[in-house]
């Protein structure tokens, strides 16, 4: 529309000048070196006029051809950006379907003209990590850090996560060390630590880190609760073999009564002191842990004491017997103390009792124990041969071929 206005203004004004510039007298003269070039003033006008004119549609074509070439360039630079995006969406995707090479060739091209440089170098340092290809990763990792200098935390966190997948421990080590220095209570750099320490079997630090992360509910608290127990029946364990008794005994007396509670840590405890054959301290030791709460394992545990005085030890597991009459590992400790006791028919009965509610190898091996006691060697001899067949009794007997009676031959 504009144009079409321009031209109809120069068409008029061109009728208007037009007579006006023809009635002009004189002439207008050009001089080069000797040479002068002579035009009328009307038709010198004329060219004047031509030339402004030429000048202005100059200025406009050279104003349409950047205006095209703005536009060519935002085209491909949008084109450039949505082709990057798609690279990135098919990379995570190769990522997360275990495609490692397509996924890392993907990302790496995507990171070129997207402005999601971080979370490309990253994802594309697991993909690398995937194919034991530690250079590339770390590689990845230092490309992530120039990308993004203020996201230390976050690149410091995926490296040590390789790290560890990777069983670099020693390293996993450096760099969580280092992001603890810089941010002393991040949650996830606890959560990393607390794993790396149960990796290596660091159990003293994982003791050590416990107060922070229930400080800063890194895990929920029953989570929590049973971190702390297994790290202390861990080094409890560690310590029976490295210090001995005495250490183990300090210790014990250094928990809270919650923990010396926890049937986990009696167990270990009971094991301990067991290994090391203080039977009397295990004997006390049992004897209060049930007082508390049932714990078979320990019930099964009392059955190895070798006591001084056994019928005292022996009346003390009968107690128990209101509570679990018909438990098969209480049955069989009874028979156990019995023996020690030298009372066999009482050894006899409960071994049988036991049987009853559950034939196993160890019932059997005492009962035969007790008919050797009694003088009977054929019984002995049974009970020993059916322990020996409930060690041997398939679990699946529809897998044993099926025997067919001989036929007698005229």
């Amino acid at each position: 529309m504009k144009l079409k206005w321009v031209i109809l203004l120069a068409l008029f004004g061109g009728l208007i000048l037009g007579p006006l510039i023809s009635n002009v007298p004189g002439s207008t003269y050009i001089v080069f070196d000797q040479t002068a070039i002579e035009f009328k003033n009307n038709a010198a006008i004329g060219l004047l006029l031509l030339a402004l004119l030429a000048l202005w549609m100059l200025w406009l074509l050279l104003r349409y051809i950047f205006q095209t070439s703005n536009l060519t360039v935002g085209w491909f630079g949008d084109r450039n950006l949505r082709k990057a995006r798609q690279q990135t969406i098919d990379g995570m995707i190769a990522l997360a379907e275990g495609h490692w090479k397509t996924a890392e060739g993907l990302l790496i091209k995507g990171a070129k003209f997207r402005d999601t440089k971080l979370i490309n170098y990253l994802a594309a340092a697991r993909a690398a990590q995937e194919q034991d290809d530690d250079k590339n990763r770390d590689s990845y990792l230092q490309a992530a850090a120039k990308a993004e200098p203020d996201a230390h935390i976050a690149i410091g966190l995926t490296q040590a996560q390789l790290q560890i997948q990777h069983r670099q421990y020693e390293q996993a080590l450096a760099t969580l060390s280092h992001l603890r220095n810089m941010s002393p209570h991040h949650p996830y750099v606890l959560k990393l630590l607390n794993q790396l320490y149960t990796r290596l079997g660091d159990w003293e630090q994982v003791i050590e880190l416990l107060p922070k992360l229930r400080k800063y509910r890194v895990f929920q608290p029953q989570a929590i609760d049973q971190i702390e127990i297994n790290a202390w029946s861990e080094f409890i364990q560690l310590q029976a073999q490295r210090e001995g008794l005495q250490a183990v005994n300090d210790t014990w007396l250094k928990l809270s009564k919650s923990l010396r509670n926890q049937p986990q840590l009696q167990l270990v405890y009971a094991e301990v002191l067991a290994e090391q054959q203080q039977f009397d301290q295990l004997e006390l030791h049992i004897k209060d842990a049930m007082k508390h709460e049932w714990q078979e394992p320990l019930a099964q545990l009392y059955g190895s004491i070798k006591s001084q005085e056994p019928a005292r030890t022996l009346a003390t597991a009968e107690n128990w017997l209101k509570r679990k009459p018909h438990n098969t590992t209480l049955l069989t400790t009874l028979g156990k103390l019995s023996l020690q006791a030298q009372l066999w028919g009482k050894a006899k009965s409960y071994l049988e009792q036991s049987i009853q509610q559950k034939a196993t190898a160890e019932a059997h091996y005492y009962l035969g124990q007790a008919y050797a006691a009694l003088g009977h060697p054929i019984q002995e001899q049974q009970e020993y041969e059916r322990g020996l067949v409930s060690l041997i009794q398939p679990q699946d007997k529809a897998l044993l071929p099926e025997l067919e009676p001989e036929t007698e031959q005229d």
